[in-house]
């Protein structure tokens, strides 16, 4: 089941049981253009280098979710909206780190479709492969 919602102007929905807010792309574009969230790939470094939404930083999750958590609020601190994403749909990256997020205490969004479906909508990218070259 899921429940809808809309929080500080942004809409979502979160799954019974999960913690993990999910937003569509239409959503972060909004977002990002008010520069109203601080947008994280939780990818590794080397598949960030090659594709990711255009204005967001990088921060790999990895073993330890509650390190990531710390970290990540260390680095932004605690009063920001996040919006995470991995590769695409069926990763479970950045569910993961949106669940983790939360459960620190932190605002976190998950943006499901990740930067593959970001770069075939036509919206702004970075990366070494903005041509498309290796994109799925």
């Amino acid at each position: 089941m899921n429940v809808s919602f809309a929080l500080d102007g942004l809409k979502g929905q979160v799954s019974k049981g999960s913690r993990a807010m999910r937003v569509n792309k239409e959503e972060v574009l909004e977002k990002i253009k008010f520069g109203n969230a601080v947008v994280i790939n939780v990818l590794s470094k080397e598949n960030f280098t090659k594709l990711h939404i255009e204005g967001s930083q990088n921060h790999p999750l990895k073993d330890d979710a509650k390190n990531f958590s710390k970290e990540v609020e260390e680095k932004y601190g605690k009063d920001k909206l996040f919006i995470v994403y991995g590769d695409h749909f069926g990763h479970l990256e950045s569910f993961e780190a949106t669940e983790a997020l939360t459960a620190h205490g932190l605002e976190a969004f998950n943006y499901a479709g990740g930067v593959q479906e970001w770069f075939k909508a036509g919206y702004p990218v970075g990366g070494t492969e903005i041509s498309g070259v290796g994109v799925v």
